[in-house]
């Protein structure tokens, strides 16, 4: 009897991985590779790539991206690219909403010319929506594309080598990307390449082109901060399908913050990578109680590493900020100050960098694409009981609004209890109060949409979040103070203007110690919304 449960339960669930590999109109994950002409050559001839593969002709493709000279499409997020391929002409219109980043609606058509005025005579709309200003090429790519069609494990996948250059704004750049898009099959195996291949060639991932970077940055539009994205789950979720979604959208804020990094003011983008893996990490933190995974253990503990780069780079951007509204604007112009500025700007800039090598290195590339493998092929087992026997069905449905109900519920009395007495605590204390209300909030937010009291929800995450600026704005205060003494003992001449940042500092945060009381007593009225 046993053996038949067994065997109907491993039945189901290979049931349930083919409607989960179920393709249709060539629509699968796509994921896009920067390298150089090595790395090309070694992708090429990679086994990932080689074995099952059959190649196609090679294609020379010219893309223009159109917009107006003020940006009318840009601004309504909207791209028009016109592309010419074997003779034949096309134009794709695709857009997106600030929204749903990472997510386009588009269509293409074939048409007779690329010609500016008689392509727009397909779209009423779209001559509105420039108010019949004049179109004008902004940026023009030349791409040699060689393409692969690659069968393995019954999956099917299309390889596109681009070499190229693109021109815009009077600047040319070479390009070396390689694309894979899933065709048909298993998005499992679809990653499994991708994972196989990254190491092989130096990749690192690109959210976006190069033509496309070229073009922000041509046009001085630069690319926008993406803030995190909740997931949204039916009410009768698996466990499994929370935790691919919430693990998902934290990688999706991650990689979709790499390209802000190239323009003026990175800072926001910054911050939000370093949301970004606080979020993974509190998410595989909660999910020990449910589940055993080695890979997402891995992915934690990488993420963590990660994070103390951002943390460093974030910590400076926090001081910069402090020092200039705080006791810089009591100097009355004292030298010294500002030399102490000067040197913080330094060590801020050096920490940019250390981001912006972090990005590019392949090591973080292969972070991203092992968590989407591991995701995709759910990576994971349900957490034993005490007898041994699996505490819960991490595929039934249900499954997830079940963990979710005992995961709020126990992070929500940690927090509150963290918090207890918060005027009388330490800085250290308070710190970790706030650790406790993010984790907590960071799960209502994974878990909001399996419950019906949306309007409660809201009313929570906006509480917590608020509690949580409260008391991120006393540990700023903290951290700033432990950087100006180092920056102090490490230089005799700023050390008097140090100092008077640390008195600053301290004096600014007894200044809120006032607002604890009261703070504490919103909390014990805070609503729960899972019960």
């Amino acid at each position: 009897m046993d053996r038949q449960l067994a065997s109907s339960a491993a039945a189901q669930e290979a049931a349930r991985r083919a409607l989960r590999s179920r393709r249709s109109g060539g629509e699968g994950p796509r994921i896009r590779f920067g390298t150089d002409r090595a790395g090309m050559t070694a992708a090429a001839r990679s086994e990932s790539l080689t074995i099952g593969a059959v190649s196609r002709p090679t294609r020379r493709i010219r893309s223009i991206i159109f917009d107006t000279a003020v940006n009318d499409l840009r601004k309504q997020n909207i791209q028009l690219r016109g592309y010419e391929m074997h003779g034949a002409a096309f134009v794709e219109l695709s857009w997106s909403r600030p929204t749903a980043p990472g997510v386009r609606g588009s269509i293409e058509l074939r048409v007779p010319t690329l010609e500016v005025g008689k392509m727009l005579g397909f779209s009423e709309p779209l001559r509105r929506s420039i108010a019949d200003r004049p179109l004008e090429a902004r940026s023009v790519a030349e791409t040699e594309r060689r393409e692969r069609l690659v069968e393995r494990a019954h999956t099917r996948i299309a390889v596109y080598f681009d070499d190229g250059f693109v021109e815009c704004g009077g600047r040319r750049a070479n390009f070396h990307e390689i694309e894979l898009q899933l065709i048909e099959g298993a998005e499992e195996e679809f990653w499994n390449v991708a994972a196989e291949l990254a190491p092989r060639m130096n990749a690192r991932f690109l959210p976006m082109s190069e033509a496309e970077l070229a073009l922000a940055r041509a046009t001085g539009a630069g690319v926008a901060p993406v803030k995190a994205r909740r997931p949204t789950l039916a009410e009768d979720a698996s466990l499994d399908e929370a935790i691919v979604a919430a693990l998902s959208a934290c990688l999706d804020q991650f990689v979709a913050n790499w390209p802000a990094l190239q323009f003026q003011a990175p800072e926001e983008a910054i911050h939000q990578m370093r949301v970004s893996q606080r979020r993974l990490r509190a998410g595989v933190g909660m999910l020990r109680r449910g589940v055993v995974s080695e890979a997402l253990e891995t992915a934690a503990a990488r993420a963590k590493e990660i994070s103390a780069t951002l943390g460093a780079a974030r910590n400076l951007d926090v001081l910069v900020d402090m020092l200039v509204s705080g006791p810089l604007a009591q100097a009355n112009g004292e030298p010294s100050f500002y030399a102490l500025l000067d040197a913080v700007e330094r060590r801020r800039i050096e920490a940019h960098a250390a981001v912006a090598a972090l990005v590019a290195a392949p090591r973080t590339t292969q972070f991203v694409v092992d968590l989407r493998a591991a995701l995709a092929a759910r990576n994971w087992r349900p957490q034993p009981g005490d007898d041994g026997r699996a505490a819960l069905d991490t595929s039934a449905p249900g499954s997830a609004k079940q963990f979710a109900t005992r995961s709020l519920d126990r992070l929500h009395r940690r927090a509150l209890k963290k918090s207890r007495d918060l005027a009388a605590l330490t800085p250290e204390q308070r710190h970790h109060a706030r650790i406790a209300f993010k984790k907590a909030r960071y799960a209502a937010e994974f878990f909001q949409s399996l419950f019906d009291s949306q309007a409660k929800a809201r009313r929570y995450l906006r509480r917590t979040a608020a509690l949580q600026d409260e008391l991120g704005a006393f540990n700023d205060l903290t951290v700033a103070a432990e950087l100006l003494r180092d920056l102090g003992e490490s230089d005799a001449t700023l050390a008097p203007a140090s100092a008077f940042a640390v008195g600053w500092c301290a004096h600014a945060r007894g200044g809120a110690a006032a607002d604890w009381k009261k703070t504490e007593k919103s909390l014990k009225k805070l609503e729960t919304f899972w019960r």
